[in-house]
């Protein structure tokens, strides 16, 4: 089952890491899948716009470096984080930047309460073909928890409005 990089035919398919359309004849990465719901063994496609799933689903991406190369230059940019990402598995998991609603929530990394407005990121796991909310980190530890503080990226491509002196909450943010 060898995974996809292709123009979209139309603009209807919606990228699983981001929930954003993926626009006619954009570049999108399909991730193939045998199909649960199959009896024959069928697969099913699961599609991303190519960031996020360098970002979200790195090994599959990683795995696709021949097709992944037709993107062009930004294509070894795009391995390189996919790369990261398997190396650090955490990372597949940053979800978006945010300050803290409630001061309820405890923190998945020193197991403490994150303060009501605090900065903390919000995390995401891949079961099952879907993504999981799965609790939060304080912008603090987020480094140790992601093993490396190349956590950036991704929050400013999934956080789009985030401001540098957003980022400078973050222990290593720094733009």
């Amino acid at each position: 089952m060898p995974h996809v990089v292709e123009l979209a035919p139309s603009g209807r398919a919606k990228c699983r890491a981001c929930a954003g359309r993926i626009a006619a004849q954009a570049w999108r990465f399909g991730e193939r899948l045998p199909n649960p719901y199959d009896d024959q063994g069928g697969e099913m496609t699961h599609w991303f716009h190519p960031w996020c799933a360098a970002y979200r689903r790195p090994q599959a991406f990683a795995e696709s470096a021949d097709a992944v190369a037709v993107l062009g230059e930004e294509a070894g940019a795009m391995l390189e984080e996919a790369r990261l990402g398997v190396a650090h598995h955490r990372l597949a998991r940053v979800n978006t930047a945010e300050r803290a609603a409630t001061g309820r929530a405890t923190c998945r990394s020193c197991r403490e309460l994150i303060p009501k407005d605090a900065w903390r990121i919000s995390l995401l796991y891949y079961e099952e073909g879907r993504f999981a909310p799965s609790g939060f980190v304080h912008a603090s530890c987020a480094a140790a928890y992601f093993e490396t503080p190349a956590f950036v990226r991704r929050l400013r491509h999934f956080t789009p409005g985030l401001s540098d002196e957003d980022l400078s909450h973050f222990p290593t943010g720094t733009p």
